[in-house]
């Protein structure tokens, strides 16, 4: 007999929080090690809206998502890595919209 079953954590919900949540911690870590000298809300408005460099960050950040895709992938979980692409996608759109109609 031939069973299928659903894998654990294979839905693109949980790809796409994944993938919406992990550049927001790259981001973090970033704080952390750069400028954890200053508050998270002062690095927030002097830094990255002060000197307009939010989007360009994003888009370094979202570099991350490529490794949460592929360890989906390669434990099959497809799904998954739908969801990835699907936030990936998300920022794009949001870096485009800052680069191009602000």
């Amino acid at each position: 007999m031939n069973y299928t079953f659903k894998k654990k954590f294979d839905s693109m919900t949980i790809g796409a929080v994944t993938g919406l949540i992990s550049p927001l911690i790259s981001l973090f870590t970033f704080y952390l090690v750069k400028y954890s000298h200053i508050t998270f809300s002062q690095f927030f408005n002097t830094i990255l809206l002060g000197y307009n460099i939010l989007a360009p960050v994003i888009s370094l950040c979202v570099i991350i998502n490529l490794l949460v895709f592929f360890i989906f992938l390669w434990t099959n979980r497809n799904y998954s890595a739908r969801g990835v692409l699907l936030a990936t996608f998300v920022y794009a759109g949001y870096v485009m919209y800052q680069k191009y109609m602000q």
